[in-house]
């Protein structure tokens, strides 16, 4: 149905996405990781984690568009069909919220960029043990390392939550970013983005860049089930090759928490 998908290994076997309340996008990409790649695995692995747990009804709502068909290695190419399709998605309905399973966290910057058009005033809040705000990295302005720094750019108003690790010139951009959750007027249409190493590695070991001392997962579910107007989400840059069950089950853990805050 959509530009640039294939509907592989799905949660849902939902047909109906005028009906749907949501509509999943795995983006398997991970072509500017610089540690340890393999991210473009985890879409299909959350997916698996996903359909092991108990969902009850939970997926008769939710539209399964299945998986971009990513541009290996050019990271353009690959946002600008993630950020086609977002679009192509909102000619067919109004109202299903998109959301993502990355792949690596660049992967945010198609979505907020088709929904910047929706919802003019949207704003993102993203939890990451990384500030992702440099300029650029290895002399690419594209890449996981700068994704908030490209958002910002835009315009869009950025929160983020659970960063302990940054450069000197993301730590002086970030006294122009909001660092606290209690900042945050969720009335306003908000982009949830949830780095997986945002979290301790005791809690996500199946990370590419982990961070000691990061947040338990009942922390951030706890801001989860705050009221938000959620616009979108992803979950990113879990990474099956490293670690696939304890990682890949959290994501679907705050995944179904997402779908049971927005089913209707």
């Amino acid at each position: 149905m959509f530009l640039h998908t294939e509907r592989l290994n799905l949660i849902s076997e939902n047909d109906d996405l005028k009906s749907s309340s949501v509509a999943i996008f795995g983006v398997p990409f991970d072509s500017t990781e610089t540690n340890i790649p393999g991210q473009r695995f985890a879409p299909n692995a959350i997916r698996d984690a996903f359909l092991a747990k108990e969902t009850g009804n939970l997926t008769d709502k939710i539209y399964d568009a299945g998986n971009i068909v990513c541009v290996s290695g050019n990271t353009k190419n690959t946002l600008k069909r993630l950020e086609e399709t977002i679009k192509d998605l909102f000619q067919y309905t109004k109202t299903a919220i998109p959301i993502l399973l990355g792949g690596e966290h660049t992967v945010s910057l198609g979505a907020v960029v088709a929904l910047k058009e929706k919802h003019p005033d949207l704003q993102v809040v993203s939890f990451d043990a990384h500030f992702d705000l440099k300029e650029n990295y290895q002399e690419e302005k594209l890449s996981h390392s700068t994704v908030m720094r490209r958002i910002a750019e835009l315009g869009i108003p950025v929160t983020i939550i659970g960063a302990r690790a940054g450069s000197k010139e993301e730590y002086d951009f970030s006294k122009n970013i909001n660092t606290n959750i209690k900042n945050v007027d969720f009335t306003k249409p908000t982009y949830i983005s949830i780095d997986m190493d945002v979290f301790d590695p005791a809690y996500a070991p199946g990370v590419g860049d982990p961070e000691a001392c990061g947040m338990a997962p009942k922390d951030v579910l706890n801001i989860l089930e705050k009221k938000i107007n959620l616009a979108g989400a992803d979950i990113v840059e879990a990474n099956p090759m490293i670690e696939k069950h304890i990682t890949c089950s959290l994501a679907a853990t705050l995944l179904i928490t997402i779908l049971e805050k927005i089913r209707v």
